[in-house]
């Protein structure tokens, strides 16, 4: 069957921003300006005969011809990268790129690390963090990624790692101080992002009153704040997954033992069809046998304790 001539870069331009949702974060995506994204979209309207999107002030909406149409364009352009990656003699084939949050890399990644290379010694990780949970991940850079959030992309797999508990963590001489959760009001309470919601979380969820949950000052990582409770300076809130070398050297303890189940948590994400790749497999199947073998060690030790 003789195919017709399609505009690929219109088609591309417009698969890219129906996903995105903006014009903006499109021109990111593909390298080119945002001028040029609107007008390949122009163009494309202009030969369908149909509008795409719904044009708004500050967003992008997708029209129901323009939904259908992606629709079907994602899965192609993923099986387009998919067949070339299979025949494309790559230099980076050995070559994995990893995102994740820096409190997660630094506590989970890092440590097992070593056990990974042991596996697949012809891998090379090649580990990157980030402090923004709410900026998009460029899968043209990135094999795959753990994301921190409440909520999911619907474009991309999404594979449940852990949840997070929160509880109040600080140096065992302060926590000696603290008699009732109402103390901390007396104390300084620490922060790792601006938005304070990790004691908003806690505090709502134990019901402790009396306590300015917007107070303290912010660090720009939970392991600055964790450092600066361990040094005697207050309070922060934390996963006790995460402080497990606090603890072995006695520089943070719990004062009250109040979990809070936290409304995020982490998921391992990479784009449909990504999987495909070795490289990509032989790290999303090592990362769930720790998270596995983590979970279930975690499960015997809270039987012991309970039963001592």
């Amino acid at each position: 069957m003789k195919r017709r001539p399609l505009p690929l870069n219109a088609l591309r331009a417009f698969e890219v921003a129906g996903r995105l949702e903006s014009f903006t974060k499109a021109s990111h995506e593909l390298n080119v300006t945002q001028g040029a994204i609107s007008r390949q979209v122009q163009h494309l309207e202009d030969v369908l005969g149909r509008k795409l999107f719904e044009r708004h002030h500050r967003s992008l909406k997708l029209t129901r011809a323009g939904r259908n149409l992606l629709d079907g364009l994602t899965p192609a352009f993923d099986a387009i990268e998919n067949a070339v990656a299979k025949v494309e003699d790559r230099a980076d084939d050995t070559q994995l790129s990893v995102l994740a949050p820096l409190t997660f890399s630094m506590r989970w990644i890092v440590p097992r690390l070593g056990r990974f290379q042991m596996e697949h010694p012809d891998l090379q990780v090649q580990l990157g963090t980030y402090n923004d949970d709410k900026a998009p991940v460029d899968f043209n850079e990135v094999d795959i990624a753990v994301r921190f959030a409440d909520t999911q992309d619907e474009q991309l797999v999404h594979e449940f790692l852990t949840g997070e508990r929160l509880l109040p963590v600080c140096h065992p001489d302060l926590a000696r101080q603290l008699k009732t959760p109402e103390d901390l009001a007396g104390v300084t309470l620490l922060h790792c992002s601006a938005q304070r919601e990790d004691w908003h979380i806690w505090l709502d969820g134990t019901g402790v009153a009396g306590v300015d949950a917007d107070h303290g000052p912010v660090f720009a990582t939970l392991d600055m704040a964790m450092e600066a409770a361990a040094s005697g300076f207050g309070v922060v809130i934390s996963d006790p997954a995460m402080i497990g070398e606090y603890v072995v050297t006695n520089r943070l303890t719990v004062p009250f033992d109040l979990p809070v189940d936290s409304p995020y948590a982490y998921s391992l994400c990479y784009p449909q069809g990504r999987l495909e790749r070795r490289k990509v497999r032989a790290f999303r199947n090592w990362l769930m046998g720790e998270i596995k073998i983590e979970t279930e060690r975690r499960k015997l030790a809270q039987k012991a304790s309970q039963s001592s």
